[in-house]
């Protein structure tokens, strides 16, 4: 049997996508940012886009703010005949410096600290798997 595969994206958060008082960017950016990853990994492992079907286990557990850098880690780590169970974690791996008379500085932040982390389920019915997951 092949291994699961594991899906990374990193992305910048627009100021745009922040929806709160002091540029705090709403969860649901996140899991959209989940989603895109599982529509990724069911591409790799089924060859299809395949349905998000449900989410649990979420969790938000730091602020994430417009101008942050994420990275958002995807692995399956359970499949059935046509679902994929999802580990998702969202890293903040870059953040603005907070220094007011330097705007455009920014951090690293050494280690990523996880702000979001989730479990998702996804389907892909047999008749849209085009990989073989025996070999």
């Amino acid at each position: 049997m092949k291994p699961h595969p594991e899906v990374k994206l990193r992305i910048r958060i627009s100021n745009n996508d922040s929806h709160y008082a002091g540029n705090l960017v709403d969860g649901a950016y996140i899991m959209k940012l989940f989603g895109d990853v599982a529509t990724e990994l069911t591409i790799r492992f089924d060859g299809d886009e395949g349905l998000l079907r449900a989410y649990e286990k979420v969790e938000f557990l730091k602020p994430v703010y417009g101008g942050d850098f994420l990275e958002i880690k995807g692995k399956i780590i359970q499949s059935g005949s046509s679902s994929r169970q999802i580990l998702f974690e969202a890293f903040k791996i870059i953040t603005s410096s907070g220094d007011i008379n330097q705007e455009s500085a920014l951090d690293l932040i050494e280690p990523p600290v996880l702000v979001a982390k989730a479990i998702g389920t996804t389907v892909v019915t047999k008749n849209k798997q085009r990989k073989d997951h025996l070999k």
